[in-house]
């Protein structure tokens, strides 16, 4: 008799953590033609699915590309767009599959899918000519992954608190189903306390919590984040930086003093892979840099682009 209660407490909990699962999906959202129209934008079809991009600045002007981190979407270079399409740039910024308005495809999430993005995206809008690139965070190893095996279609290289290997990722959201009923009960808080902590007190802080809040809000956007999480997107980019670092190449290094993702000994692995490159660390920021010390990233990084 026991143990058919037992059976009985234990099926009746499987259904309320069921129950608890459906109820606080916040992907009410489908991110089709009907929604693309309503949001606008420019969108371009790619193997993996629709991406969102920008394209702006003088049509021909030097091409600088950005890729944005595993966490802010496009808008993360909002405040260097401006900048660099005022000093004469023609400047292309775009949605990682999982992040804004591009797809969630029902792919894995991987340092793969992300350098198979960038080059289609670079392919299908027709930029032959070489081009300097920008990444952030997981976007500055996509940037580094891009110029070690696309070497002659990048020009020169800036990373800014880019990933390189030993990143910390909570081992609970590698557990197959358990992972899941985390991420739905507390992984939409815990990247948006994340997102918060980047952004600090910048003065569009209500828009871009809400663009932040709406992305997650796109059927795909949780499993994008654990399928991110499981495989090496968050992993070790060091054999890249290596070629990267034997390259003929000019790399500027932008770091917050205070970041604790991107530590400084990584920082140093950094420079240890690629000697030769030019590294501007700035003081008092963490990771949230470019919305944290914008006009100082700016500076630094027009003025390596135009000298």
């Amino acid at each position: 008799m026991k143990w058919k209660w037992l059976a009985a407490f234990l099926i009746g909990l499987f259904v309320v953590a069921i129950g608890i699962y459906l109820i606080l999906d916040p992907e009410v959202n489908e991110l089709n033609e009907a929604a693309r129209a309503r949001l606008g934008g420019s969108y371009i079809k790619l193997s993996d699915g629709m991406t969102h991009y920008k394209l702006q600045g003088p049509p021909d002007a030097k091409v600088v590309v950005l890729v944005h981190g595993a966490t802010i979407p496009i808008w993360t270079w909002d405040q260097q767009v401006r900048a660099l399409t005022k000093a004469g740039f023609r400047v292309l910024s775009y949605d990682n599959f999982g992040r804004g308005y591009s797809d969630r495809p029902a792919v894995t999430y991987d340092q793969a899918l992300h350098l198979r993005q960038l080059r289609e995206l670079a392919d299908k809008l027709g930029l032959n000519k070489p081009f300097d690139l920008i990444g952030i965070s997981l976007g500055g190893g996509t940037a580094v992954n891009f110029t070690a095996r696309y070497p002659d279609r990048a020009d020169k290289l800036i990373l800014i608190s880019p990933l390189i290997n030993n990143y910390k990722v909570p081992s609970y959201f590698g557990i197959p189903v358990f992972g899941e009923f985390l991420a739905r009960l507390a992984g939409i808080r815990v990247i948006s306390n994340r997102f918060a902590s980047l952004i600090g007190n910048h003065p569009e802080s209500e828009k871009y919590t809400r663009l932040f809040v709406e992305q997650t809000t796109y059927k795909g956007f949780q499993q994008s984040i654990l399928s991110m999480l499981r495989n090496d997107a968050v992993g070790d980019y060091r054999a890249a930086y290596q070629i990267v670092g034997g390259q003929k190449r000019n790399v500027l290094l932008i770091w917050g003093t205070d970041d604790t993702g991107v530590t400084k000994p990584m920082i140093g692995d950094i420079q240890s892979a690629i000697p030769r490159l030019t590294f501007k660390p700035v003081e008092g920021v963490g990771h949230g840099i470019v919305f944290q010390k914008p006009k100082t990233v700016n500076k630094l990084i027009i003025n390596f682009l135009l000298n």
